[in-house]
C-alpha cells in the first residue's frame, strides 16, 4: 500500500483502511532507510597500534540500518552513513574505557583510525565485509 494512496483517502475514511495506512507509512520508511545504507551486514575488523596496550586485535561488528552494533564482549555503538562516513565507540579490551573510531567505508571494505583518550594511545583499523 503506497503512502500516496493513503494520503488521498477522504477525511471520512475510517476503520481498516485508515489503520493500514497508519501502519504502512513507518514500514515504508524503514524499508527506504534499509536501502539507503549499503553497509549493512557483518564485518571483520583488525585493529593495529604502536602505542596502545593491545597492539593487534581482530574483532567483529554488525551494521543494521546504518547502526553499528555488536562486537562480542566489547560491543560497538555508532553509525555508518549511506555515504560511508563512520563513527562509533567501543569499550577497550583491557579495562572497558571508551575507544573512539572514525573512518570511511566503500563497497566491502573500510579503514580509519581510533583513539583511546583515557589511555593516551591511538591506532588504525581495516574492515572487510564477511
Amino acid at each position: 500500500m503506497s503512502n500516496i494512496w493513503c494520503r488521498r483517502l477522504p477525511a471520512a475514511a475510517v476503520g481498516v483502511v485508515a489503520f493500514a495506512c497508519a501502519i504502512a507509512s513507518p514500514i515504508a520508511a524503514q524499508r527506504a532507510q534499509a536501502r539507503e545504507n549499503p553497509f549493512d551486514g557483518n564485518w571483520r575488523l583488525f585493529n593495529s597500534s604502536e602505542t596502545c596496550m593491545v597492539k593487534r586485535a581482530p574483532w567483529h561488528m554488525t551494521v543494521r540500518n546504518g547502526a553499528v552494533v555488536g562486537g562480542g564482549d566489547h560491543p560497538a555503538n555508532g553509525s555508518i552513513s549511506a555515504t560511508g562516513m563512520a563513527r562509533w565507540t567501543r569499550p577497550a579490551m583491557v579495562d572497558g574505557r571508551p575507544v573512539s573510531y572514525s573512518g570511511t567505508f566503500r563497497g566491502n571494505v573500510g579503514s580509519g583510525s581510533y583513539v583511546a583518550t583515557d589511555h593516551g594511545c591511538s591506532g588504525s583499523f581495516t574492515a572487510r565485509r564477511e
